[in-house]
């Protein structure tokens, strides 16, 4: 939930500022406010070392963590220490790919003395050039009389030419030789050496990360401590100090523990108009795994109603929807298993995010035994899968209101299978309308019924959904009563025009006739009490409510997502099943894994993407104001929270 917040003055004795800080830090419930807003401050360089230290170890392997501890300074030098160790490893390597690059440059021409070259042209008056031209580029067989043929490596062919002048030879490209081959290599070989003692070195520290974990939590605790002491004012001469801050209303009792034994005064003061009010979230077990969710996209105003729990619920159906499949449920959930037995030591975001791996696994599963989806699989109605979905009960409750109508719908089935003409029951007008083909059975009405079920429950879902969001914001919105009798009307009425049978319907809740009537009132009716309503509570800008006709009516259309995402992957997994019995084991046992691949990673996409867009989108629009601020209290970090 979102607690309010309360803006209190602090006033008191110089002396007391480092107690009152340093206790307000240890509770964690005031956040104080800068006189002139607040504004970034630079961490000092000893966080900023032990920063950049631990993001060098985390590539390294992993090590028995050092436990023989040390001050903090010792941790400063031992973060500056491995900067100094991972820089000079940066500089031999690139040193060592400038030699291994001038090895391979030279040494076609194989090693020789330096000296000698220089005794050449002292003694002789001869300047040795050495050159290279591409391959067939210059007849070897033709060289003038000063040019020596090295040899050829890699499209390219080498010489060496010995004259009294240095000469240009437009042909070829002159090569500069500043050390020969054997003194490269016995270079390279010094650079590996030490290249290799300095990485040993560095990969020493690999287990001192949790050791500057620690470190750099006290650091930040300091740096957090002084930044917020920059805030405190001093109006009479250094004598007493004053400071404002928020304090959450549910901790008043323990801020007046934190001032008990000391000099300083708190007074609750009034909150400004121009004053930002922070927002503080309360959540715990799953709500506080929907405050996750929120945070993803927008933080609450302080004004708004927590949607942390309405967002998780929701995001759920949704999720289990889109992926609409309980075989793929069952791997999500095994996964999360495993990694609970992995990694019993998890806390906080990402115990969460376990937890909500697992309980979004769990729908899936449930919503695969709801609509008998398994793997793409083609479930027989008979099986005890087929009995216990509730989906195929209402297929074969729609089956028996169309076989007793004797309407269209019957008529075109009939007409596609004439066999269907002689059953009595909707469970026998499933199980006769089937395709055989090569051995394989297809429900085909079964899968017909089914899909138009789900279809018209996503669109219910949409229909509730937006209804309770307008519901929630009802007294900050008169108008959106109107607009919840003008979506219910919606969907009593529309189903006429597409001459569409309902839930209601099959189930003898509403007849046609009755429910498009009362449908069509409900939708005049709706937009009629959400304009009167409008102008009552917001004067001539309630008339703009005419506008949100096809905004809602759009919003509500937008969740036949859930139906076409849910269905594509179903189509697919199904698809990939039969390419997979058709084209033999072996390769058929790798299009079913390999496809099957390909759809768990496009479902885990498309339920995360849209179930959590639904909620941020569609749903957030009619009771959800967003753009609010955390609220930060001063308070004392623990190992590991900040990163």
């Amino acid at each position: 939930m979102i607690i309010r917040l309360k803006k209190f003055l602090f006033i008191g004795a110089s002396e007391e500022i480092d107690r009152f800080f340093s206790r307000a830090q240890h509770k964690g419930i005031i956040e104080f406010i800068s006189p002139h807003g607040r504004k970034p401050v630079e961490l000092p360089p000893e966080v900023e070392h032990l920063l950049e230290a631990m993001r060098i170890l985390r590539k390294l392997p992993l090590k028995k963590p050092y436990d023989r501890g040390g001050d903090l300074q010792f941790a400063d030098d031992t973060a500056l220490r491995i900067a100094e160790l991972k820089a000079e490893v940066e500089k031999l390597a690139e040193e060592r790919r400038l030699l291994e690059t001038e090895i391979f440059r030279v040494a076609p021409f194989g090693d020789f003395s330096m000296e000698d070259l220089d005794y050449l042209q002292k003694e002789a008056h001869r300047t040795v050039q050495f050159f290279c031209a591409k391959t067939g580029k210059v007849a070897v067989d033709q060289l003038q009389d000063n040019m020596i043929y090295i040899g050829t490596e890699y499209d390219l062919d080498y010489f060496i030419a010995v004259s009294k002048e240095p000469k240009i030879h437009p042909e070829m490209i002159e090569m500069r030789i500043d050390r020969p081959l054997g003194e490269l290599q016995m270079h390279l070989s010094f650079v590996k050496e030490s290249l290799h003692q300095i990485e040993a070195e560095l990969k020493g520290y690999a287990g001192h990360i949790d050791f500057l974990n620690e470190a750099l939590v006290e650091r930040l605790n300091d740096h957090n401590l002084i930044a917020a002491k920059k805030d405190v004012a001093f109006p009479l001469d250094h004598n007493l100090f004053a400071v404002e801050a928020w304090v959450p209303e549910n901790k008043i009792t323990v801020l007046y523990g934190v001032l008990d034994g000391m000099a300083i005064h708190a007074e609750q003061i009034v909150i400004e108009k121009e004053d930002r009010i922070p927002t503080y979230m309360e959540n715990k077990g799953v709500k506080q795994i929907g405050e996750d969710l929120v945070r993803i996209y927008d933080i609450p105003a302080h004004t708004d109603k927590d949607p942390s729990g309405w967002v998780f619920a929701f995001f759920a159906l949704f999720f289990s929807m889109i992926v609409a499949d309980g075989g793929y449920g069952a791997l999500y959930f095994i996964l999360c298993i495993y990694l609970r037995f992995k990694h019993p030591e998890i806390k906080g975001f990402a115990k969460r995010f376990l937890k909500l791996a697992t309980i979004l696994s769990i729908c899936c599963i449930a919503w695969g035994f709801l609509t008998a989806e398994f793997f793409g699989l083609e479930i027989n109605p008979k099986s005890w899968l087929g009995k216990i979905s509730v989906v195929q009960e209402l297929a074969v409750r729609k089956a028996d209101y169309h076989l007793a109508a004797q309407d269209q719908v019957y008529k075109y089935w009939v007409n596609q299978f004439p066999s269907l003409a002689q059953v009595q029951s909707g469970k026998q007008f499933l199980e006769q309308g089937v395709k055989i083909t090569h051995d394989r059975t297809k429900y085909v009405v079964l899968d017909q019924f089914s899909d138009t079920i789900l279809l018209e429950f996503s669109l219910i879902i949409g229909v509730v959904h937006i209804s309770l969001s307008l519901l929630r914001y009802l007294l900050r919105r008169w108008a959106g009563i109107g607009w919840v009798a003008f979506l219910v009307g919606g969907y009593l009425y529309f189903p006429t025009i597409l001459k569409a049978t309902t839930l209601l319907h099959i189930l003898g809740l509403v007849g046609k006739v009755e429910g498009a009537e009362f449908g069509l009132q409900l939708i005049y009716s709706g937009i009629a009490s959400a304009v009167f309503l409008g102008v009552l509570q917001k004067r001539l800008k309630g008339f703009g409510e005419l506008t949100s006709v096809l905004q809602v009516f759009a919003d509500v259309l937008s969740y036949l997502r859930l139906y076409a995402l849910g269905l594509a992957g179903s189509i697919l997994a199904s698809t990939f099943n039969d390419i997979g019995r058709d084209i033999g084991l072996f390769f058929g046992t790798l299009v079913v894994l390999a496809g099957h691949g390909v759809n768990i990673t496009l479902g885990l996409m498309a339920g995360m993407i849209h179930g959590l867009r639904l909620n941020f989108i569609e749903w957030y629009h009619y009771s959800f104001e967003g753009g609010g601020r955390l609220f930060r209290p001063l308070m004392r970090l623990k190992a590991k929270e900040h990163i």
